[in-house]
């Protein structure tokens, strides 16, 4: 019997992005367009942090009791805390290709891609289940007490699938790297070697 090969069996060619120098080299058009996306993604973040505080203080306000207060903040936790860290990583991302493109020095380049790269890829659930209390699963996600600062309702997330965290109580957010730097108040350097195992 002859065996045929679907189309969903093929996969697809791995694709790489290129290095963000060499994307300005190849779409030189590029820079002219950074600093009006950048705008417009830190006009969202904007906009995304006064609706989130406009609910929470609905839910403060209108809902009496407790459990209900608690699951409606985790509701709106949940829904714009994935919208917010995009924010975040669109917002790092242009104003990374900005110094770039005005010559401006990158505070990373000192280390190489390759091992910042692996840094980022250290589980930060793995990194915060000893540091961060009352860490449960909800979903795909995990939330707890924030570690940097004090509060008696967990808003602290973790997101596996982004590799990254957000507080809605004290809005501090990033990836594993930016957890380690502000727990243990180490420099970028510093916590690319506490993750890559020089503790």
């Amino acid at each position: 019997m002859k065996k045929t090969l679907e189309i969903n069996q093929i996969a697809p060619p791995h694709y790489t992005p290129p290095p963000d120098n060499e994307l300005l080299k190849i779409f030189p058009e590029a820079k002219g367009i950074i600093p009006e996306k950048l705008k417009e993604w830190q006009e969202r973040k904007a906009e995304i942090r006064v609706v989130i505080k406009y609910n929470l203080k609905l839910i403060k306000n209108r809902v009496k009791d407790d459990f209900s207060r608690w699951f409606w903040r985790e509701v709106v936790k949940m829904d714009a805390g994935d919208h917010l860290l995009e924010c975040n990583k669109q917002i790092f991302r242009l104003n990374r290709l900005n110094r770039i493109k005005e010559g401006r020095p990158l505070s990373q380049n000192v280390l190489n891609e390759d091992t910042i790269e692996q840094a980022k890829q250290v589980s930060i659930v793995d990194v915060a289940s000893s540091l961060v209390s009352r860490l449960r699963k909800i979903g795909r996600n995990y939330v707890g007490l924030c570690p940097f600062h004090q509060e008696r309702h967990p808003s602290f997330y973790l997101y596996p699938d982004t590799n990254s965290f957000y507080c809605f109580g004290c809005h501090q957010g990033g990836d594993v790297i930016k957890f380690i730097e502000l727990i243990n108040n180490y420099s970028f350097k510093e916590a690319i070697d506490y993750l890559k195992g020089g503790r």
